[in-house]
């Protein structure tokens, strides 16, 4: 055969034609499955890939980390006391009241010093607030931190040109997973709770302050520990919605821009798999809430936004 002929040694017009171009097909196809022509396919060769490992959180006295299991009793390193806080940590409990001695001792929270003397454990947690979260059963999963400057932080890195990286507002440890949990968990089934759970719903917060100022107003909830909620989150408030609040979820983010596109996507997470509604937006109640956080309420602002979710009712019903 001869070149430039179909099917010879050259394509005509520099194209594979005829019986060439098959055998270049054949020799892709054989390449993407991960064989040369010419080879038998090995059938304990894998084609697909491996699935993903399963995502747990363990508790921190089941780590297999030394170091981690150490970190049970971070807690007794923690100032309290305003008074003995450097300022940027005194102000931002002043600005917070609820978040008394008494409050941060049964949640595991308080402002973790820089230095504590020859301990270093909690090296990434100094000088932030630390809370505590615990798994469903009450078990120490993780610690995490805010940072009590990072408002200031921020505002002078968005005076850059933003060449730098972002300042952090919470620290989480590498290899816990947030999205799998609920701030809070572990205080739902509570039998003080019952009552308020079936008429409220299960509520649903973006931060760990949320979870608390609620719970000082009598109010059980969880938090997301940010704006956005994840598919693993959602089934598990369906699933504690179901055991123990009707089977209602009740989204109460907060009430500016970020939390109300957080809203939106938590709706359409939630609806597909049980009755969710919303506590608040910037347009209900004449919008006296909007830019407002769920841990800046009053109780008297508190038991306005109840008698609404106990009732269906409030003075105004402009969409928003």
């Amino acid at each position: 055969m001869k070149p430039g002929e179909p099917g010879g040694g050259r394509p005509r017009g520099g194209r594979p034609r005829g019986d060439r171009f098959k055998a270049i097909a054949a020799d892709i196809a054989a390449m993407v499955g991960g064989v040369t022509r010419g080879e038998t396919p090995n059938p304990a060769t894998p084609t697909t890939k491996k699935p993903e490992p399963t995502k747990v959180n363990v508790p921190l006295k089941d780590s297999e980390n030394v170091k981690a299991r150490g970190l049970t009793e971070l807690d007794r390193k923690f100032v309290t006391d305003v008074a003995a806080m450097p300022p940027p940590a005194s102000a931002y409990f002043r600005r917070r009241p609820f978040l008394s001695s008494e409050e941060c001792r049964k949640w595991g929270a308080g402002y973790l010093p820089r230095d504590v003397g020859e301990d270093k454990s909690g090296g990434t947690m100094r000088g932030k607030i630390v809370y505590c979260y615990r798994s469903e059963a009450g078990e120490i999963l993780t610690w995490f931190g805010r940072d009590p400057e990072f408002e200031d932080k921020h505002k002078t890195w968005a005076a850059t040109d933003k060449s730098e990286r972002e300042p952090e507002k919470f620290h989480f440890v590498k290899g816990f997973h947030r999205g799998l949990e609920l701030f809070g968990q572990h205080r739902l089934r509570e039998e003080a709770n019952a009552e308020k759970l079936k008429t409220l719903g299960l509520i649903l917060v973006e931060g760990s302050n949320d979870v608390i100022r609620l719970n000082t107003l009598g109010v059980p909830a969880v938090g997301l520990c940010s704006n956005t909620i994840t598919r693993e989150q959602a089934e598990k408030a369906a699933k504690l919605a179901r055991e123990l609040a009707g089977g209602v979820v009740t989204v109460f983010l907060d009430c500016d821009a970020e939390g109300e596109n957080g809203m939106r996507q938590c709706l359409g997470y939630l609806s597909q798999i049980t009755p969710v509604r919303l506590a608040w937006t910037s347009k209900m109640y004449r919008g006296k809430f909007a830019g407002r956080q769920p841990e800046s309420l009053t109780s008297p602002e508190w038991q306005e936004i109840e008698a609404y979710l106990r009732t269906g009712k409030r003075e105004d019903w402009t969409l928003a």
